[in-house]
């Protein structure tokens, strides 16, 4: 099989760069019994099977056979141990490094785990290497020992100076991690200065050297100082390549003796050089890589901060802090575009919140094609987006529109399926000075909304004078009265009792709990609006356990008002419905509850279980198990489909009080009550008419066969308090 020819070129050159490491070693060699007192090549092949794996350990006995054959001849006795030994010690190095972790990163931890490799590559390499030097002749078994330290210290520098750089510039190859090289807080001026700075200290050793002076070797401090300096301001890979350059210039001078230097004699004068050179080429990188670790996480905490996890673009509170700063200082005109997804809960139900996120990711990529990265873009939402676009009403419009569109065409391949959706987008305008954030939100989430009513795909432009507009911000400011009478309890429970119409009893035996609310100047007003709200801002199941627990507090905290109910009637709101934790939190709720669940009555609206039958239908299994009766609300009113009463377990239907209103004038009217009640009857169910509110209206439907009656004709809504206390007339 041929080998590609991408491996072919990268075996030559990392082989290459090996034997290059190995004959800057040679210099290092009076006699070719000597040890080098530098080993580059253990750098080199060190960094190449880290990163690409063991089976490139091949280039070390390529490049040392090369080496051995053009330029450092040795015994053929002694040639087996030294491709062996640099190979088996490069491969078990590897091996221990891979072991502990495959993937290195830019850290602490990984610099440490690459030392400890790196003493272990050195000593198996020396111990091997010193075993053949004395087989072979080369050096005296009294010897060994120095040819051991020195071995081992020549590969560790080897390892220390190179392995770091190499590793990082090996990582920017293809589908290895792309490690960030560049950066770091100094100008292009000061790293001029830096680099001619170092230039002289490096220069003013080599003629203090030259001149013959005893501790010239002491201005090697000059040269680590700006190293540090380098680890501090520079990026991590400039650092490295300066502790290479200073590294090989102080080997040089001091183990070949070069600008008036003397060689060291001795073992320990080559022990305490070598490790010198180790500790200036191990310290400027440690720091180096210390320094790139805090602001990589001060740069991700950044990033969690103002970002979007999933989709990159600028989270909610970032984006509404830089849009007020840029509505508070701009100058021009200003659009602010709201964007919301149209039916994506569908993706989420029908497929998986996996998918929808797939989805979520690929709309975000057409906001980045379509604006220019200074346009402020963010995911708001699930699957709600804003941009505040510096533009004029036509622009604007006209990226809206190209949005709208290229979201339509939006497809998204999961598993066997392909995901698609549209969007409603609301936009706001504004000249300076600007009005505030807030208001510049209202109108183009009220936009927004108003799209999605007409059946979403589509864009519209908020008029903030329009009675639309007003209507939207009346509503938003009722929801959040909605939470702040939630918080503040200032519910009150009402109720209104439901009669037999053939047999009537005390009112206290069957009712329904009605709702109040006070103000914050102390008024007890009707919730229409608030509910109204609190189901547009998904507020409906927080305010349903409210009266469901309130309810149950009074009743079980008044045992002989309990004693009297047979069935209280407690209505339920659409998004209730289909609530599962709603379900689970009644169920838990009624089980610690004295009072028997057959004398509560659910009263849910037609319109909620039309649009989601078979939740309803859970939702309605489920809590007839626990013995709760139900009754459908508003019959008459929203689909008025008799086909799914059958399969719909309810105890009674409850006739929409505007038939009732009309009966006395209206034949259609009489007709509809009279079709609904037959129907109910038929399928053992009962009917309750609601808002009646005279004797005309309770004999018509008497004679009609409606079951119970419910209304101002009997009495208005009181106080659970007054209600109980009041005589049962």
């Amino acid at each position: 099989m041929a080998v590609p020819w991408d491996t072919l070129r990268r075996f030559a050159l990392l082989t290459g760069l090996y034997f290059a490491g190995a004959v800057l070693a040679t210099l290092y060699l009076r006699t070719p019994e000597d040890v080098t007192l530098f080993w580059p090549s253990a750098g080199v092949g060190y960094a190449v099977v880290v990163r690409y794996g063991l089976r490139w350990v091949v280039i070390v006995p390529a490049a040392m056979a090369l080496l051995h054959a053009l330029v450092l001849p040795v015994p053929a006795a002694f040639l087996p141990y030294s491709l062996g030994s640099n190979t088996l010690a490069t491969l078990l190095a590897g091996w221990y490094v891979h072991r502990q972790r495959r993937d290195l990163h830019l850290e602490i931890g990984d610099g440490l785990l690459l030392l400890r490799g790196g003493v272990l590559l050195g000593l198996v390499s020396a111990a091997i290497g010193t075993v053949g030097l004395v087989e072979s002749g080369m050096l005296p078994p009294g010897d060994s020992g120095r040819g051991l330290v020195l071995w081992t210290l020549g590969d560790v520098l080897g390892i220390t100076t190179l392995a770091p750089s190499l590793s990082l510039l090996f990582g920017r190859e293809d589908g290895a991690p792309r490690m960030r090289i560049r950066g770091g807080e100094a100008s292009r001026r000061e790293r001029i200065a830096w680099g001619a700075t170092l230039a002289l200290c490096l220069a003013a050793i080599w003629i203090a050297g030259r001149s013959g002076n005893l501790y010239a070797l002491g201005l090697v401090s000059l040269p680590l100082a700006l190293l540090l300096w380098a680890a501090i301001r520079f990026s991590p890979l400039l650092a490295m390549l300066a502790t290479i350059a200073v590294v090989v210039f102080l080997s040089l001078l001091t183990g070949i003796g070069l600008g008036g230097f003397t060689r060291p004699l001795t073992l320990l004068d080559s022990a305490v050089l070598m490790l010198l050179l180790i500790l200036i080429s191990v310290i400027p990188v440690m720091l180096s890589v210390s320094n790139y670790e805090k602001r990589s996480t001060a740069i991700a905490l950044f990033r969690r901060a103002t970002l979007d996890p999933l989709t990159g673009l600028l989270n909610r509170s970032t984006f509404e802090e830089r849009a007020r700063e840029q509505l508070a200082t701009g100058d021009g005109e200003l659009a602010l575009l709201y964007l919301d997804l149209d039916h994506f809960k569908l993706v989420n139900d029908a497929t998986s919140h996996v998918a929808g996120d797939d989805l979520i990711r690929g709309v975000a990529d057409l906001f980045a094609t379509e604006f220019e990265r200074t346009v402020l873009v963010a995911r708001t939402g699930g699957d709600e987006f804003a941009a505040l676009l510096p533009a004029s009403r036509a622009a604007a419009t006209a990226s809206a529109r190209r949005l709208l569109a290229a979201i339509d065409a939006l497809r998204v391949p999961w598993q066997a399926q392909v995901l698609t959706t549209t969007a409603s987008i609301g936009l706001a305008f504004g000249r300076a000075p600007h009005v505030d954030f807030d208001s510049l939100l209202s109108h183009a989430d009220a936009a927004c909304f108003a799209a999605k009513e007409l059946g979403g795909n589509r864009m519209l432009a908020a008029a903030p004078d329009s009675d639309e507009m007003q209507v939207r911000a009346a509503t938003m400011r009722s929801a959040l009265q909605v939470r702040e009478a939630l918080d503040e309890r200032r519910f009150v429970l009402y109720c209104q009792p439901i009669v037999d119409l053939i047999a009537p009893r005390p009112p206290q035996r069957h009712f329904e709990i009605l709702l109040r609310w006070t103000d914050a100047g102390g008024v007890v007003r009707a919730p229409a609006e608030l509910i109204a709200a609190a189901e547009r801002y998904r507020l409906g199941p927080r305010l349903d356990r409210y009266v469901v627990d309130a309810t149950l507090n009074w009743l079980e905290q008044h045992p002989d008002a309990a004693a009297m109910v047979e069935h209280c009637s407690i209505n339920l709101g659409g998004a209730t419905l289909v609530d599962e934790e709603f379900s689970d939190y009644f169920a838990a709720r009624l089980r610690r509850s004295n009072v028997p669940t057959e004398r509560l009555c659910l009263e849910i609206t037609e319109t909620s279980v039309v649009r989601d039958r078979s939740r309803a239908q859970r939702f309605i299994g489920r809590m007839r198990e626990l013995g709760c009766r139900f009754a459908l609300d508003d019959f008459g009113t929203g689909f008025c489909s008799f086909g799914y009463l059958q399969d719909l377990d309810v105890d009674y239907l409850k006739i929409d009080g505007s038939f009732v209103r009309d009966l006395e004038h209206s034949p259609l009217a009489e007709a509809v009550v009279r079709s609904i009640t037959d129907i109910a009857h038929v399928l053992d169910k009962r009917t309750v008419a609601e808002q009646a509110q005279t004797e005309a209206q309770l004999d018509r439907l008497r004679r009609m066969g409606v079951d119970y009656a419910q209304g101002y004709v009997f009495r208005h809504p009181q106080p659970i308090d007054a209600f109980f206390a009041a005589p049962a007339a």
